[in-house]
């Protein structure tokens, strides 16, 4: 390389989307304790030009992150709906560990709190060691909606037009979720069992799930609660009940709202 000359790699031009995410983080941190600011006072403190910051939140009001009225600009409410919603998930996952502590000794199953993320659930938390291996059911791990239990739980609890685009890759067994005709069966399924989904070694061979959606139905949420564990000696109904009711302490807690806990039944695991 002649003496001199950037490389692309080191340098971004400033029009390159690095540079604009930048541009925008500096914009929009400058309300930080500041209600209400002029175009001014924000190109000042974001140490931006003038004419680009007035570009910056002209596109800003037009999708609601930001709001002006005549010479001042504050925060929109997109930007408090998606503030409220990492609270909500916080304050839910918060909620949630007492009760999937609870869940794991009185069961002896495995618990997991999902969430759905596009056409797959994403497991936030696991409580409990088995199964030691097999990364998809790992925090962090991902599994398509339509095969694990957690998914089948979240989705029956939106209506179809609400559900996201769904893959329906080749299931690990035959016992999988194929088609969207037999997801919707399934569901109907799930429905008719109070919103308690079932997956006995449809995701994954030797391991049964029971799983229950947390929040109202057609809530924003999307979060459920699972247990998992050997296929042969998981106890479906008693486990369906017990994570039902553990899903319903869990949404009553992190909505703040005041509720006798119901005593989560104990489960006799088959030998």
């Amino acid at each position: 390389m002649r003496p001199g000359r950037r490389s692309m790699t080191t340098a971004q031009s400033p029009g390159s989307p690095i540079t604009m995410i930048d541009r925008v983080a500096s914009l929009l941190q400058v309300f930080d304790g500041h209600p209400r600011l002029t175009l001014a006072q924000i190109a000042r403190q974001a140490d931006l030009p003038r004419s680009s910051a007035h570009r910056i939140l002209q596109r800003l009001v037009e999708l609601g992150w930001v709001e002006r009225q005549g010479y001042q600009y504050r925060l929109g409410l997109r930007m408090f709906e998606l503030g409220s919603k990492v609270v909500q998930r916080e304050r839910l996952h918060q909620a949630c560990l007492p009760f999937m502590y609870a869940l794991h000794r009185s069961t002896g199953l495995t618990v997991h709190l999902s969430t759905l993320l596009s056409g797959e659930v994403l497991h936030l938390e696991r409580i409990g060691d088995w199964p030691e291996r097999g990364e998809t059911w790992r925090p962090g791990g991902r599994q398509p909606a339509a095969h694990s239990a957690a998914g089948r739980a979240i989705l029956a609890h939106l209506t179809e037009a609400d559900w996201p685009d769904l893959t329906f890759p080749p299931p690990a067994t035959v016992y999988g979720v194929r088609t969207r005709t037999q997801l919707r069966r399934d569901l109907e399924r799930v429905r008719d069992r109070g919103g308690v989904a079932v997956d006995v070694q449809g995701c994954t061979a030797g391991i049964t799930a029971v799983a229950a959606s947390i929040g109202p139905s057609g809530g924003s949420l999307r979060a459920a609660l699972s247990l998992c564990g050997p296929a042969e000696t998981v106890p479906v109904q008693e486990a369906g009940d017990a994570v039902r009711i553990a899903a319903m302490d869990i949404w009553y807690a992190a909505s703040g709202l005041t509720r006798r806990p119901a005593r989560v039944p104990a489960i006799t695991r088959a030998c």
